[in-house]
């Protein structure tokens, strides 16, 4: 279904070149599995004992009937235009709408709208050919449309700043939550910084959302005097448009470094460039491509956990296995609501969990709302 706030605006042309992501059935992931559980386990002798991206590989890539399957398929619909990742275990495509549409009985494109943001999108059931149903976990690129932050509500400090009293004629100013209220509130020194060469960290960016390096070495030089940081990123891997900085993006950005002060830090910029592409489903690719990675990961992005199939979730935490296998860290976003409760009219409310937070293969913490820092 088309979440609200898009605006379906017509079909596409047949001749609308759609991207599509072919999750292809990996080998393997029982053994996986357990090899995550051992590593990540202090009483396992192989606690720490991480897979290199070869070594993954190696043990979930598709066996060749699988490969040959679905290369097949594609071929047969003249589908030449696709590329894999180091793992064999994705296949994104390029494809006409029309190619895409006959490759994948039921589906049909059409464009969507949300302000400025425009998106491909198949509002209806796909079918893969039978033969090829135990070959494809999932295809991307159709039905998911980008998931965004809810805004924090700010009601409180408008209620607050209405109720205001003078106290000894003294005008109170309050800044916000800046990073050293965080680092004191957490009980962070000057001396709690990176100081080891080979830590690392990064956050992911969606959406057409960016970040200036100016305004990172300017908030830094506002908010940073209290302790050793660094004012630039390290590496921006994918698209850094030159564009109006985003808001989320900047957030992210600042107060990783601040609060992982003096850590060589990454951003992964997926802004979802082409109107079929998923931004989230690109990030994990990149993933599952890149053999030299910062350790741990940072992602602001969820998804209503009601509104993803079965084999999506699950082919995702596949692929948070495969990460933590290797040793790496990622942390998901709890949501600005705290614990989630679906509104149903009647009053059955209902819990609601968000998805990737909800995977036993990432780390999410409750959020924490500073009133009165």
């Amino acid at each position: 279904s088309v979440p609200p706030g898009w605006t379906h605006t017509g079909r596409v042309n047949p001749s609308h070149k759609v991207q599509l992501t072919f999750a292809l059935h990996q080998q393997g992931v029982g053994h996986l599995a357990q090899l995550v559980n051992a590593v990540s386990d202090p009483h396992s002798p192989r606690y720490g004992q991480h897979l290199s991206l070869e070594q993954v590989r190696d043990l979930v890539q598709p066996s060749p009937v699988t490969l040959v399957a679905v290369l097949k398929w594609l071929q047969g619909h003249g589908v030449e235009k696709c590329r894999s990742v180091i793992t064999l275990d994705f296949l994104e495509c390029h494809m006409p709408a029309s190619t895409a549409e006959r490759l994948l009985p039921g589906s049909e494109f059409h464009h969507y709208m949300k302000g400025q943001h425009s998106v491909v999108r198949s509002p209806l059931p796909y079918a893969v050919p039978e033969e090829l149903a135990e070959h494809v976990d999932f295809v991307g690129g159709l039905h998911r449309f980008p998931a965004e932050r809810k805004v924090v509500s700010r009601a409180w400090a408008k209620k607050e700043t209405e109720s205001g009293q003078d106290y000894g004629g003294r005008a109170t100013f309050h800044l916000g939550v800046t990073p050293s209220i965080i680092r004191k509130r957490y009980n962070m020194t000057g001396e709690d910084i990176g100081l080891l060469p080979n830590n690392s960290q990064a956050c992911a960016q969606f959406l057409e959302q960016y970040f200036h390096q100016a305004d990172l070495a300017e908030f830094m030089q506002l908010f940073g005097s209290s302790f050793g940081h660094r004012s630039q990123v390290d590496q921006v891997v994918g698209h850094q448009g030159k564009g109006k900085a985003g808001l989320e993006a900047s957030l992210d950005v600042e107060y990783i470094m601040s609060t992982g002060a003096n850590i060589s830090t990454w951003v992964f910029s997926n802004a979802g460039r082409h109107e079929s592409q998923e931004p989230f489903l690109a990030w994990l690719l990149l993933l599952s491509n890149m053999s030299s990675l910062p350790w741990v990961h940072s992602v602001s992005y969820g998804d209503d956990e009601d509104s993803l199939s079965r084999a999506y979730m699950e082919r995702v935490n596949v692929e948070f296995m495969k990460a933590a296998a290797r040793g790496l860290t990622i942390l998901f976003a709890s949501g600005d609501d705290g614990a989630g409760c679906r509104r149903v009219p009647g009053g059955n409310h209902t819990f609601r969990p968000s998805f990737p937070a909800s995977s036993p293969y990432v780390t999410t913490v409750g959020g924490t709302s500073f009133k009165n820092p």
